[in-house]
């Protein structure tokens, strides 16, 4: 299998370890990259790259700040240093201290080794009066050097009995992230943390590989007890191959729309992986996977091709397809919920559209038609027209002012009652009755709504309207009784509900009910009073949360130090400590410190202002405008010329993925 080379990785994993926390797809990068480092045929999973593995157990290269903070040395150290014989073996404990300061490990070197600016930097400030004429060391001052500075700084050596501390510690750090690198670097803040000097690279590779290995041995065997011969045909059939492409490579590929067509492939998908779905559900909670971990198996079943999946063990890949199906189903079921919201928010602003340019239109052609009807009533005034003018003449001279048509459509505009934009936007809502038959009732009808109240009535309208469509009915033609209460307020009541003379109910306007319903839901899903248990996105915001009876172990498990203290202590350090960062303030904004900032007396407030420009900002400026714009895939096709960056990189997905 191919590996990203150790010169991108290395830039690559701190840049994605941030972004893992922001994004799904981050962390699906991260794990991905991850796989790279495994072998599959030794079992061994290199756990660093080369650029990793020289910045944990290379001599350390120091920059100019650096050299000056490591090679600091205090009365305890200059001293332990100074007590050695002669002026190599000092240089040699001086340097040793330095280098165990920065990565607290012990390294086999010569003074020939060393970077010309580290020796000259400690021979300038420690011997300065002496001539420098280092000699050799023997190799027993090596060992006799590594135990007095391990004493100082109070650490302890690595021995077989610290490898069980060790290997319980990557067990339980397994429990929540499987990943190599993330049990790597947990560990190396365990050991500083207990003051363990850390083992050779190949001794912590060795300690990883078999935590990951039972980690791998524990969850086959509960797959194994878990799943039934009904479950495993059922995970089977989606490496199957039908008309030359498998169950999961359908499911696996992305909507590239919310466009009808994509979402009936979608809604699709999503009844497909239902049952799997809910034996997914049922069987992970056994597993005892954090989320983390799940995340990571499925991405892994998105990583590996079909092929991949169907060589591996049984327990393996049964383990990959469930977390997969488990993430998946909530992609699918987040992806139809976006479809909904696209396409009503689609309806809601095409209806307001509409009747805002009705009601400019009617308001136009009231405004057109002021000075015609003007005209009209200037003949019952006019003293040319004579009281004997046969009526006949007195209406073909109106008509020359306006058309009879038009007289007729003008008179009724104005002796009936303008349409109000309600009405205006009712009647757009009309108008639109197909394709919210045809593109919401679908996404909705694949959703299962819930809501953290019990008598939700807008749940219960849900619910009436999908057993009627279900039974092939229409909302129009069902009883007024049946329709769920408090769904229909008082002022819309005229608009959803057919009224006679007398402002009874006879009947129900079928396609704005279900319009308002949709509505309520969209709204209800964005406030968090509807919710999605089978969703990323819109699920309850207690999900996030751990539960109440796990709480205490959960936190024990963190080892994070101020959990341990009672929360009052840890408010009291934190008040103490904004106490301390007021009166900080308070003081530089007196000494004039704070140039954006200034208080006025008369309003008692804070006021912020611009800061003046910085002298150079012009010269910035005229610099900056004299680069010509450029596209970013210009700039890395210029880098990549220049250095070849792109030859160490391996594509994870497809060019044209999602």
């Amino acid at each position: 299998m191919p590996r990203i080379a150790s010169s991108a990785t290395f830039a690559l994993y701190w840049l994605v370890k941030l972004l893992r926390f922001f994004s799904l797809n981050a962390c699906s990068f991260l794990l991905q990259a991850t796989i790279l480092n495994y072998c599959p045929k030794s079992g061994v999973h290199y756990i660093l790259t080369d650029t990793e593995k020289h910045a944990l157990y290379g001599l350390p290269d120091f920059d100019k700040s650096q050299r000056s903070e490591y090679f600091s040395m205090t009365a305890k150290e200059l001293a332990l240093a100074m007590r050695r014989q002669g002026f190599s073996a000092q240089l040699l404990c001086l340097l040793q201290l330095g280098y165990f300061k920065a990565k607290q490990a012990f390294f086999t070197f010569t003074l020939q080794d060393i970077p010309k600016d580290d020796i000259e930097f400690l021979v300038e400030r420690y011997f300065s009066e002496k001539p420098f004429s280092p000699g050799p060391v023997r190799q027993k001052e090596y060992f006799v050097q590594h135990q007095e500075i391990v004493k100082l700084f109070g650490y302890n050596r690595w021995s077989e009995d610290k490898e069980v501390h060790l290997l319980n510690a990557a067990t339980q750090l397994a429990l929540r992230d499987v990943t190599p690198a993330f049990i790597v670097s947990e560990l190396l803040v365990f050991m500083k943390s207990e003051k363990i000097i850390r083992p050779g690279y190949t001794t912590l590779q060795a300690l990883i590989s078999k935590v990951l290995i039972t980690e791998r041995q524990r969850l086959g065997n509960l797959i194994k007890a878990a799943l039934d011969e009904e479950h495993k045909a059922a995970l089977l059939q989606l490496l199957e191959r039908e008309s030359g492409l498998s169950d999961l490579a359908s499911i696996k590929q992305d909507a590239k729309s919310f466009r009808y067509r994509m979402m009936v492939t979608e809604r699709r998908k999503h009844t497909t992986l239902s049952p799997l779905y809910l034996m997914a559900k049922a069987i992970l909670p056994r597993l005892g996977l954090s989320q983390q971990n799940l995340l990571y198996y499925a991405s892994l079943a998105n990583y590996y091709t079909i092929y991949d999946l169907r060589r591996m063990n049984t327990g393996q890949s049964f383990l990959y397809l469930l977390c997969y199906i488990w993430q998946r189903y909530k992609q699918i079921s987040d992806n139809i919920t976006q479809a909904f919201s696209y396409h009503m928010k689609q309806v809601e602003t095409g209806v307001k559209d509409s009747a805002n340019k009705r009601s400019m239109e009617a308001m136009n052609d009231r405004q057109q038609a002021l000075p015609l009807v003007g005209r009209l009533l200037n003949l019952y005034v006019d003293e040319d027209v004579s009281d004997s003018m046969p009526f006949g003449e007195v209406r073909q001279e109106a008509f020359t002012i306006m058309p009879k048509d038009a007289l007729l459509l003008v008179s009724t505009r104005l002796t009936e009652k303008p349409v109000n934009k309600m009405e205006l936007s009712w009647q757009a809502i009309d108008l639109r009755a197909r394709k919210i038959k045809l593109q919401l009732r679908p996404l909705v009808s694949a959703l299962d709504f819930l809501s953290v109240s019990t008598d939700s009535p807008w749940l219960a309208a849900l619910n009436w309207m999908k057993n009627v469509f279900d039974n092939k009915g229409r909302l129009s033609q069902q009883l007024l009784s049946s329709i769920p209460e408090h769904t229909i307020p008082k002022r819309i009541r005229p608009y959803l509900l057919i009224l006679d003379d007398n402002g009874v109910a006879t009947g129900l306007r079928g396609e704005r009910y279900e319009f308002w319903v949709y509505r309520q839901l969209r709204k209800r899903l964005d406030t968090g009073e509807l919710y999605l248990d089978d969703s990323f996105q819109h699920r309850r915001f207690s999900d996030e949360l751990v539960p109440l009876d796990r709480q205490e172990a959960v936190l024990q498990g963190l080892d994070i130090a101020w959990l341990k203290q009672p929360v009052e202590a840890t408010l009291d350090a934190a008040l103490a400590e904004l106490d301390k960062q007021w009166c900080a303030f308070d003081r530089e904004l007196r000494q004039g410190k704070l140039k954006h900032l200034d208080y006025s007396k008369e309003k008692k407030t804070l006021v912020w202002h611009r800061p003046k420009a910085n002298k150079d900002d012009e010269l910035q400026s005229e610099f900056y405008s004299k680069l010509p714009v450029c596209d970013i895939a210009d700039i890395f096709r210029f880098v990549n010329s220049q250095c070849h960056f792109l030859t160490e990189l391996t594509p994870l997905q497809t060019r044209y993925s999602k």
